[in-house]
């Protein structure tokens, strides 16, 4: 015998086994079914167990289920929604009569050959069946109860009926349960008036919401919306034309949704959490407790700008939770500058490659072919990390990354939960460019992270999840991990204050709250309209984000060009910040870790690019203060205001004068000083300058000798006297004149 019929073989046995199964198996669990007149399709909502969800103070905030959803008969939809279906999920529906057995062993043979069950033999009945009476679970016995019932509901109901009630009662994902609802969440219209092409884009989802969510995965919802098309081309329900015309369709979600409500975030959670699909989570009357202040999340909802697509949550940072959001906070989008601080400078300062006093060169630089441009062309030249990070200086981020090395940057800002990939490994990552995006809610949490010193706090809306019977099946730990030192959390912490006072987020100044850090960022597109634009600001206390962007693909829809962080989502989040006012301790600030210290360094060592401690005699014009980490303090000292350095005097005569002359340096002051005839007279004192200084004067009348003394600047400290020239005219050896000095002073002439 062929190995093939030994598969044929092998394949009739099971079939004929599975099906004596399901005989013992009803006659022996007949009663267990229970009551067969409870499938009764026009009472089905009694069937939908709710699930209860709960506020940060245990009150109820909704129950969801099917009571309530809109639902809509048959006949009032196009002929091609029901289709649709059909192709896709069960094309011998109006055939079969509840079961489709050759399905089955099509199925079971699919399944045998690839090693596993990954082919599906459940008709719209059965599936019917399982979201109103069952659960998902992949068990023989499940499996068994969904084959009766939907055989003896074949026999109860028509099959129009039976679509009907599949079309209404249907989990589509988002919260949106039947085709009605679905319709006015993602389309903003209702069922009658779907296109083809929507029409078959909801066909696609229901396999897996999650996976062919038109939301949050277009690419994947296009593809099977082709397919469901492609399925009613070949089953003779739609022409070649209008084939054409629906595969060039483009996806337009409805924008005004997007999550809007938390549900979704809800879903996502759940489960994520307890590893079961959104359907099962739907129906099984969990209670869900979340950490929404309703307060706070009716407030910041009435502020969500209808007019463009845009996000928000609020964190409290000390435990985690989301107390408010509104939009798709799972919406992955370029972060933009959001993300400099973790791919730039903290990993940096974690490494002592740069310190917030390093000094650095803002100019058009090349780096290996990549040539970055700051906002608007405009360089500084020499300026400090300090300042790049607050204004969001381009350049001097790449240097930044280019210091710390690619690899290690991904690796640091992937601990803060972003998710780089391999392919992001590029100097243009310096700038916020990846390639799949980052979600808003991950960005939100690397922020809160640096808000807690460094330590890691879950971020999410759920508390806790118990059952029916009141068990808990989920419950948020509380537990913190150490990201990255407190240290450089601090540091950077105190440089984003400086982004709010004369940075990109100065229209958050006018909140006047002390402890208020921020970072902004705008992704532009080649015509100079903007896709992203983010606003994150923290205190101690509270995390507040707000994106602003277009996750169309309609370049129709981004942004206009002053539409950016610094502008639209900045202004979103002093609204936001406004409403949390009674709520923040204005006289909380980060605690200064022991080991960040304030230095002195010297200021005309870093006008000089260098980067010295200043010397304890140093008058403190030349001091400039700097927070460091003790652990990568400057190696130098400055020995400027230690040791005065005195010039060489020169003399010339021109044109009947006399000319002192000297090399100055701007740090001292210079006293001319003449003697002549056993008496000294100081003719003058010049404030030094980095350049030749001169003095000129009438010819003596008498012999003498000059010379300058060098004292520093606001010190009482002086050098030695210089060198000492001599004017010498034999014709003056022996006369002595009394007015000498007087004369002499009143003929002097200065330059320098």
């Amino acid at each position: 015998m062929s190995k093939f019929s030994k598969i044929c073989l092998w394949i009739t046995v099971i079939f004929f086994c599975l099906l004596i199964a399901i005989g013992i198996y009803i006659f022996v669990t007949k009663k267990k079914i229970g009551n067969l007149d409870a499938l009764n399709l026009d009472n089905l909502n009694i069937f939908n167990t709710q699930i209860k969800i709960y506020d940060a103070y245990n009150e109820e905030i909704t129950s969801t289920s099917l009571d309530g959803q809109q639902t809509i008969e048959l006949a009032e939809l196009p002929t091609f929604v029901p289709e649709a279906f059909i192709s896709i999920e069960d094309k011998t529906f109006f055939e079969h009569k509840g079961l489709n057995f050759g399905r089955i062993v099509k199925a079971g043979i699919k399944n045998i050959f690839s090693g596993y069950a990954r082919e599906g033999a459940s008709t719209i009945t059965q599936q019917l069946i399982k979201n109103i009476y069952l659960t998902s679970e992949k068990t023989m016995s499940r499996k068994i109860q969904e084959a009766y019932l939907a055989l003896k509901l074949e026999t109860m109901y028509d099959k129009n009926k039976i679509l009907e009630t599949y079309l209404n009662v249907i989990y589509f994902g988002n919260g949106a349960y039947g085709i009605e609802n679905a319709s006015n969440i993602f389309f903003d219209k209702s069922a009658t008036e779907l296109t083809l092409a929507e029409s078959a884009t909801l066909a696609g989802i229901i396999k897996s919401p999650k996976t062919f969510s038109p939301i949050s995965n277009a690419d994947n919802c296009i593809e099977r919306r082709n397919l469901v098309l492609k399925n009613m081309l070949d089953d003779g329900k739609i022409s070649t034309d209008e084939y054409e015309i629906a595969i060039n369709e483009p996806l337009e979600v409805n924008t005004k949704f997007q999550g809007a409500n938390f549900l979704k975030e809800i879903y996502a959670e759940a489960t994520e959490n307890l590893n079961l699909s959104e359907r099962d989570i739907s129906n099984s009357g969990y209670k869900i407790y979340t950490s929404i202040n309703p307060e706070l999340q009716d407030s910041i909802v009435k502020l969500r700008d209808t007019e463009k697509e845009n996000s928000a949550l609020v964190i409290d940072n000390e435990s985690g939770n989301i107390v408010g959001m509104f939009g798709d906070i799972s919406l992955k989008r370029q972060p933009a500058s959001t993300l400099k601080p973790f791919v730039c400078y903290a990993p940096a300062f974690e490494f002592g490659k740069l310190s917030p006093a390093t000094p650095i060169n803002d100019e058009p630089t090349d780096f290996a072919g990549y040539i970055p441009k700051n906002a608007g062309n405009k360089y500084l030249g020499w300026t400090d990390i300090r300042t790049a990070l607050s204004h969001s200086l381009n350049v001097p981020a790449v240097k930044a990354l280019s210091y710390v090395g690619v690899d290690t940057a991904v690796n640091f800002a992937n601990n803060f939960g972003l998710n780089l990939s391999e392919d992001d490994k590029n100097f243009a990552l310096a700038l916020g460019a990846t390639r799949d995006g980052i979600s808003i809610k991950s960005i939100a949490q690397a922020y809160s992270i640096l808000a807690n010193l460094g330590e890691k706090q879950n971020v999410g809306i759920i508390n806790k999840i118990t059952d029916t019977n009141g068990n808990i099946l989920y419950e948020k730990s509380l537990d913190k991990k150490r990201i990255c030192s407190a240290e450089t959390s601090y540091l950077i912490n105190d440089i984003l204050k400086d982004t709010i006072t004369e940075g990109t987020a100065k229209k958050l100044q006018p909140l006047s709250l002390p402890n208020l850090c921020a970072k902004t960022g705008t992704a532009g597109a080649q015509d100079g309209s903007n896709t992203d634009a983010w606003c994150v600001s923290y205190t101690p206390q509270y995390t507040v984000l707000n994106w602003y962007g277009n996750s169309s693909g309609d370049k129709t829809l981004n942004l206009k060009a002053t539409e950016n962080g610094g502008n639209l989502a900045t202004k979103q989040n002093a609204k936001i910040w406004e409403k949390l006012r009674s709520k923040v301790d204005t006289n909380l600030d980060f605690t200064r870790p022991e080991n960040i210290v304030e230095i002195a360094l010297d200021s005309v060592s870093l006008e000089n690019q260098l980067m010295e401690c200043a010397s304890e005699s140093a008058p403190e014009k030349y001091q400039i203060k700097a927070l460091f980490n003790q652990k990568f303090l400057p190696k130098n000292k400055s020995t400027r205001f230690e040791i005065i350095t005195t010039p060489t005097l020169n003399m010339a005569e021109k044109n009947g004068n006399l000319i002192l002359s000297w090399d100055g340096e701007n740090l001292f002051n210079y006293k001319i000083i003449a003697k002549a005839n056993g008496q000294e007279i100081v003719i003058d004192m010049l404030e030094g300058i980095n350049d030749k200084m001169s003095y000129e004067l009438s010819i003596p009348t008498q012999n003498t000798d000059f010379y300058l003394t060098v004292q520093f600047k606001h010190s009482h400290k002086f050098a030695e006297s210089t060198n000492i020239v001599k004017y010498y005219d034999a014709n003056l050896e022996n006369k002595k004149s009394s007015n000498f000095f007087k004369n002499l002073f009143g003929k002097i002439k200065k330059s320098g």
